[in-house]
């Protein structure tokens, strides 16, 4: 599975050995497919400006040994770029180098170098896309349910090795940009099952303040 759509952890350490999945996402990659018609509209009048946020998850698995647990992490916002959380708080179970979490899935302006997807149909005021990443091969594909604003309000993804996501998003309007809000997840993969309720809050518009990339 993509980045942090599954982190996994080590055999033993919570219920005989689990994954801790957040989102259904995938890794980046390069494509061919062009941005849907509303995420064109959302780039040109409501696109935000980079900004970053803070993310806190409460997780609980719903079957024994019913743990419940949290994160918390700072995300980064850059339009058509990049769309990640890096965890500061995590349980100790998760290795390190999975404390990030991409959301490009989140929004279509993401998609073009990450995912191929076509428009599958209509649902109320709703655009239905099939997504399938590009360079993820364990994602076998997503539904994503886009509002008229241009960001997604359901997510329902499987995985190659049996794992189900459905994923649901609130957004609201801040300093007149329309964001998520919370989050919820229902992720069922063999021998687990688990809920997610995520907050996003404290943006910040300030992009001198975001962290400037190394790369050239």
């Amino acid at each position: 599975m993509g980045t942090i759509a599954s982190m996994h952890v080590g055999k033993g350490a919570v219920a005989g050995g689990a994954s801790l999945i957040l989102l259904a996402v995938a890794a980046p990659a390069r494509a061919n497919s062009t941005v849907p018609a509303q995420a064109t509209l959302f780039a040109r009048s409501l696109a935000p400006p980079s900004y970053t946020f803070h993310l806190d998850v409460a997780m609980a698995m719903r079957h024994f040994p019913w743990l419940h647990f949290r994160l918390e992490g700072t995300g980064v916002y850059d339009p058509g770029e990049s769309y990640v959380v890096h965890f500061s708080s995590v349980p100790w179970f998760i290795p390190r180098q999975q404390h990030s979490c991409d959301l490009s899935m989140l929004d279509p302006l993401m998609w073009p170098n990450r995912y191929t997807y076509q428009e599958v149909g209509q649902r109320d005021d709703e655009t239905l896309f099939a997504l399938q990443a590009i360079d993820d091969p364990s994602l076998k594909g997503a539904t994503v349910a886009i509002g008229p604003k241009g960001r997604a309000r359901e997510i329902d993804a499987t995985y190659s090795d049996g794992t189900h996501i459905e994923t649901r998003v609130n957004s609201s309007d801040v300093d007149g940009f329309f964001l998520p809000a919370t989050m919820t997840a229902d992720i069922d993969e063999p021998h687990l099952s688990l809920s997610a309720d995520a907050d996003f809050k404290d943006y910040d518009f300030a992009a001198q303040e975001l962290p400037q990339s190394s790369s050239p």
